[in-house]
């Protein structure tokens, strides 16, 4: 920490307030403003239309892939793949019968009292029973994968973050016009990262692999550790200032504590100085591009020169001093 200084008297200590020049680590810190996100998020949707039937989930739930999420009515497709076997059914006897009618006219045809047009009528009959058996086979087929999806299943391991519908709901299939009803919402939250923002000013200090603090309202004086994963090259302009979106992977052993959607920002150290010389920001003067403080010289009564400088790092109110001063001298604060 940097000291105040005492000058020669209290009247002058109020008037003219001073710290000294001291060496001390130092950090350059990128701020990410944005939200805590889970790894993968699925909008579920139906792949048929139909009513909701049953619920077996509810928001919070952890569930596996392949696991049953609800169900639809099934009654009229269970009825229309029992009406598709029996239509099956029937196009499989006539090409039974067509079959051997078939052999019947090979037959006839080779003892000479059957022509070959009455044979070619045979062999047409034949193929039009196997391609009706074939095309009632893919009617059934069809519906009997409809009817499976009648059960809605998890796509992926995860928690399902929020139910859309209530049992009755008429729901649209995910082929419809309007893209479907999102019936639910899972994430897989085993790993969590910050979506965040990051000024268009400070990305050129951001590099994938810096550390980083995750810092979140619902934890107030705690941080998770985490680490830059993606900087998206391409700026967002918002309110006339071009953002960078950055994605921050939550790395901390306790990263269970966060919540999706949590907002939290993350401090980004893009670099650190463990000897710097620095001193309070408050020091700092400006007069356009010169940047200088004012020294203290001379012995009992003091006395301040004016010492031009170059900063390097702000970092929480205070400033690392490239040149122009030393560890030790005494400088006024504003």
């Amino acid at each position: 920490m940097l000291a105040l200084a005492a000058c020669s008297s209290p009247q002058a200590r109020e008037a003219m307030p001073t710290a000294k020049v001291e060496r001390a680590r130092i950090e350059r810190v990128v701020v990410a403003t944005g939200t805590i996100e889970p790894e993968d998020e699925v909008e579920v949707r139906s792949r048929i239309s139909g009513i909701v039937e049953k619920i077996d989930v509810a928001a919070g739930d952890r569930v596996q892939r392949g696991q049953p999420l609800l169900e639809l009515e099934r009654e009229l497709l269970a009825a229309q793949v029992a009406e598709a076997r029996a239509r099956l059914a029937g196009a499989q006897a006539e090409l039974i019968r067509a079959s051997a009618e078939l052999r019947r006219a090979v037959k006839l045809k080779d003892g000479g009292t059957m022509s070959a047009s009455q044979e070619e009528d045979a062999v047409t009959r034949q193929r039009s029973a196997e391609a009706a058996v074939a095309r009632e086979t893919a009617v059934l087929d069809t519906l009997q994968i409809q009817l499976g999806y009648a059960t809605v299943e998890a796509p992926m391991d995860g928690t399902i973050l929020d139910v859309d519908v209530k049992i009755g709901t008429a729901v649209a299939s995910v082929v419809s016009v309007t893209g479907g009803t999102r019936l639910l919402t899972i994430a897989d939250d085993r790993r969590l990262h910050l979506d965040g923002l990051v000024d268009e000013n400070d990305v050129a200090w951001v590099r994938v692999g810096q550390p980083a603090r995750i810092r979140t309202e619902a934890y107030p004086g705690r941080t998770f550790a985490g680490e830059v994963r993606k900087i998206k090259p391409l700026g967002e302009r918002q309110q006339n200032v071009t953002y960078f979106k950055v994605e921050v992977l939550v790395t901390d052993p306790e990263a269970a504590l966060l919540r999706t959607r949590m907002s939290a920002d993350a401090d980004i150290v893009s670099e650190v100085v463990e000897d710097a010389l620095v001193v309070p920001e408050a020091a700092l003067l400006y007069e356009g591009d010169r940047v200088y403080v004012e020294r203290r010289v001379g012995g009992a009564e003091p006395d301040f020169a004016q010492a031009t400088i170059r900063i390097g790092i702000l970092e929480s109110g205070r400033a690392q001093v490239l040149d122009g001063i030393a560890a030790g001298d005494e400088v006024k604060l504003k």
